[in-house]
């Protein structure tokens, strides 16, 4: 059956029109960390709320966000800073658009704005130093550090994604916490192990509602872990581990033990061509043990 047809241009006439929500630039970047558990988000924002505050934030421009690139390079930033910086205002503008705040036909200022090339960070996290971290961060006042520390190692998740989990999103039966939005826009899983989910257990509190935030801070919103982390990474013996190197270390993991990229890619989350410049050497690696097994195999055959 064909669909109804429809006169578009009466029911486009029709509708309402989108008008604008009038805001700051603070009130709009205040609005998108209440509103999307962004706490880790809110210290990197502090500065251009310093920088833009006050002013209305439609019509802030892309010229005014590349003099605040430039200003941090010349302060000596680094440049994996200054483009994080960059992703995080793009992400509040985007969210923006998403909720019709914004004007209609507005173009976001960061679009196009130029990122300045940086290394690639690789990072190789022993196993034992995972040993080290997990044990200091079970003798943790907040005993829920202790967990957010294993989804940190076990999940490979964005520390966003785990800030802004809720008690009902923590599945210890399929041993997985559903995403409905990530950094990304789409929805994924996240998988932990038995032993974490016994952990979950003994930390829930009980008649939990489902929308309570687990990692919760003051009322409705994260608490944030940057500096138990700091104080945990310096005990245990690697002070320049940051929390988004679990995420790589999951990726190594994965790959090492026989994972494709695409695999690993869609378990992360990730951008398959951001993985691959980063890690695409250890597929390579697992790729040529694979072949190198099969032509032994073939040999042997052939010998018999």
């Amino acid at each position: 059956m064909s669909a109804k047809r429809i006169n578009l241009a009466a029911a486009a006439s029709a509708q309402p029109p989108v008008t604008p929500v009038a805001l700051s630039f603070l009130e709009l970047a205040n609005a998108y960390t209440a509103r999307n558990f962004a706490a880790a988000l809110g210290p990197r924002l502090r500065k251009w709320i310093d920088y833009l505050g006050d002013r209305p934030a439609w019509e802030i421009t892309a010229q005014d966000i590349e003099t605040g690139r430039d200003a941090m390079l010349a302060a000596g930033y680094k440049v994996a800073s200054v483009n994080r910086d960059l992703s995080g205002l793009g992400q509040v503008y985007i969210w923006a658009q998403k909720q019709r705040l914004s004007p209609p036909g507005f173009v976001r200022p960061t679009l196009g704005i130029r990122r300045e090339a940086e290394p690639v960070r690789r990072v190789e996290i022993a196993p034992e130093t995972y040993t080290r971290l997990l044990a200091g961060a079970a003798g943790h006042r907040d005993r829920r550090f202790a967990l957010f520390v294993r989804l940190l190692i076990e999940t490979g998740a964005r520390k966003g994604e785990l800030y802004g989990r809720h008690w009902g999103e923590l599945d210890t039966e399929r041993l997985q916490i559903r995403v409905p939005t990530t950094k990304n826009g789409n929805p994924r899983v996240l998988f932990f192990t038995p032993v974490t989910a016994a952990l979950i257990e003994r930390l829930r509190p009980k008649g939990a509602a489902a929308d309570r935030l687990v990692f919760e801070g003051r009322p409705h919103q994260p608490k944030n872990y940057r500096k138990a982390w700091t104080l945990l990474c310096a005990d245990a013996g690697v002070p320049s581990l940051h929390m988004h190197d679990m995420r790589h270390g999951a990726a190594a993991r994965m790959l090492r033990s026989g994972v494709t990229l695409p695999v690993a890619a869609q378990v992360l989350g990730h951008d398959p061509a951001v993985l691959a410049k980063r890690y695409g050497h250890l597929e390579t690696a697992t790729l040529q043990r694979a072949a190198q097994q099969a032509w032994e195999h073939a040999a042997q055959a052939a010998a018999a």
